[in-house]
């Protein structure tokens, strides 16, 4: 890929919009022009098909990964008991990228330090806010990105990716140069502390 650097909800709130994979696959291949190979192997098991659609999730599982890593970070919040106060990241839902904060029970801002296996913070109950990285999607799987990302703009960094790796190099700029609009557009990343000597890729 060019390089480019730089809530729940109650009941009564906008639901929070579920985006699958097989939506963003079919998306980025009818922008391809492979769309009918791909459900000609969906629908019928077409072996046609077969190579695109494993190579469009390849890609879509290399978008994901560097959009939470690189662009707009996926959020997540784990209240963990600790009677030392080391927490392992093995003890947290995801695999953490980045430690945002950490709180008491009762939302106390509480110090602590980041290591490369573990966070070091008050013994007790602790409440740990952190970025994470999502885990390989099939098929069948809905994307961790909800509301902050459309459909389009992973389509687009699906279609950069999949025309790069199939030597279509003039065509990758042009769906790259969208996706980077796109991703642009929809930029809000907030600051927060890395975790220190590891990235869980």
């Amino acid at each position: 890929m060019y390089a480019l650097k730089g809530c729940v909800g109650t009941l009564f709130e906008i639901r929070r919009r579920v985006m699958k994979v097989q939506e963003v696959v079919l998306t980025a291949a009818m922008e391809l022009g492979i769309a009918d190979a791909v459900r000609a192997y969906l629908d019928e098991g077409n072996e046609t098909g077969k190579k695109q659609l494993e190579l469009l999730l390849e890609c879509f599982n290399l978008v994901e990964n560097e959009l939470a890593l690189d662009y707009l970070p996926l959020r997540a919040e784990d209240t963990v008991d600790s009677a030392s106060g080391k927490i392992s990241y093995l003890m947290l839902r995801y695999a953490p990228v980045r430690v945002i904060k950490v709180t008491d029970e009762w939302d106390n801002s509480t110090a602590f330090s980041i290591f490369p296996d573990y966070l070091s913070t008050q013994p007790g109950r602790v409440k740990i806010s952190y970025t994470y990285t999502p885990e390989k999607k099939q098929m069948t799987d809905k994307s961790d990105f909800e509301m902050q990302v459309s459909v389009r703009l992973m389509a687009y960094g699906v279609a950069a990716e999949y025309a790069l790796a199939t030597g279509l190099f003039e065509e990758a700029a042009i769906w790259d140069k969208k996706y980077k609009e796109a991703i642009k557009a929809t930029y809000t990343a907030q600051p927060c502390r890395r975790i220190a000597s590891r990235r869980w890729v």
